[in-house]
């Protein structure tokens, strides 16, 4: 009796080891999430599109991007958009709660620029808990520090699937 109830014992330590280190090593791999974010017109003459690797569930202490910005007209692009005089520019927002601890930006004019940056990495003990995308044109004839139009804001969290509006 004594030796099925060490053999049980040890089977049960087994697997309660086993769960935990899957478990540890599940939590410690990051989060892919893919985006796609257009700027809002009939040609999406400004675009950006990659992978957010989330270094954990929310909150998280830093968010890898990757991916590319791109302005139409460009090089090998199927689609043909007629040069309209705007560059586009991205913006990537890091939140806590309301409050935006990290931001980058990326601009291009007539092609394609690729990234690879983290949002979150110099931030204190504060977590990250979504990241705000958004894609603006400006006029390169009227130099101004407001976009003449943007499209909407696409916010995602490691949870979810694919973007929720704000």
């Amino acid at each position: 009796m004594t030796r099925a109830l060490l053999r049980a014992a040890t089977v049960l330590a087994a697997a309660l080891l086993a769960t935990t280190v899957m478990a540890g090593s599940a939590a410690a791999s990051p989060i892919s999430q893919r985006f796609s974010v257009p700027s809002g017109d009939n040609c999406t003459y400004g675009y950006t599109e990659g992978v957010l690797e989330w270094r954990s569930t929310a909150p998280t202490k830093a968010v890898r991007l990757t991916g590319v910005v791109v302005d139409r007209p460009s090089a090998n692009e199927p689609i043909a958009c007629r040069d309209d005089r705007r560059y586009t520019i991205a913006s990537y927002v890091a939140y806590a709660g309301e409050r935006p601890i990290d931001r980058a930006a990326q601009r291009v004019d007539n092609g394609a620029l690729r990234f690879d940056f983290v949002l979150g990495s110099d931030v204190s003990a504060v977590g990250i808990e979504r990241v705000v995308i958004q894609v603006c044109r400006t006029s390169l004839d009227r130099p101004s520090t407001v976009p003449d139009y943007c499209g909407r804001e696409h916010t995602f969290r490691p949870t979810s699937i694919g973007p929720n509006s704000l």
